[in-house]
């Protein structure tokens, strides 16, 4: 059976990788690229693909009531006025998980970046042929371990992976945004506005993407004088 490497750009897919290629594993590594992971993450992912071989998938998002297709998390969530889920991750099984299990062929072993310390998450199952595997689990490596992978390759340690405006995100994880990405910042705050328009027309209670309950235009103080110039928010001319 082939085998195929769900590749996310960070700590446990990157070590994950490295370990199977030392071991001697067959197996195409693929990267479901939505527009939407940290710039640094998909940064990480053109540099390695030089080193190795990727296949990149660009989702495309077809919604059956007028056709309108969407190849980005981001333009699909103000299209409609929409935030990504805590409870239910719609984001992730539609613009990540769905992808990739319409480019799987199977049979197949789909090879997931789970560590040991983690194993509680790990989902073993066969759904249309195509088994998951953990092989991170398997060898019993946990995130420090997968660390110490990457470094002892002497390549540098990728940053957590994710979505520049997951409701996951801690609020500095948001002021980092503001800081060094402030057009992204910008549009994160869009699509927060739009889902506010949205429910507040439907009756219902505003939804911050933070997950205090924080919104965005409160978390982040544009006017706020900075003792240290670096953290300083720069100016957004991403007009949008």
């Amino acid at each position: 059976m082939r085998n195929y490497l769900s590749y996310g750009g960070g700590v446990n897919s990157t070590a994950m990788l490295l370990l199977l290629l030392d071991e001697g594993w067959e197996f195409e590594v693929v990267f479901v690229d939505h527009g939407c992971d940290w710039p640094e993450t998909r940064k990480y992912v053109r540099w390695l693909s030089r080193h190795t071989p990727i296949t990149i998938l660009i989702p495309s998002y077809i919604r059956k009531r007028n056709g309108v297709t969407f190849h980005r998390l981001d333009d699909y969530c103000l299209f409609r006025g929409i935030v990504p889920s805590v409870q239910m991750r719609w984001c992730t099984k539609e613009w990540k998980v769905v992808p990739m299990q319409k480019y799987v062929s199977s049979p197949a072993f789909l090879l997931l970046g789970i560590d040991a310390g983690e194993s509680h998450r790990a989902k073993f199952a066969v759904d249309g042929g195509v088994e998951r595997r953990y092989p991170l689990i398997e060898y019993g490596i946990d995130r420090e371990g997968c660390r110490e992978i990457i470094l002892d390759h002497g390549l540098p340690v990728p940053p957590k992976s994710g979505c520049y405006f997951c409701p996951y995100q801690r609020p500095a994880q948001w002021r980092t945004l503001r800081r060094e990405h402030p057009d992204l910042f910008c549009k994160a705050q869009q699509i927060e506005e739009a889902n506010i328009r949205r429910r507040i027309a439907r009756g219902k209670q505003p939804y911050a993407l933070c997950p205090n309950g924080v919104f965005l235009d409160q978390l982040i103080d544009e006017n706020q004088d900075e003792l240290f110039e670096e953290f300083a928010y720069p100016p957004c001319h991403c007009e949008l």
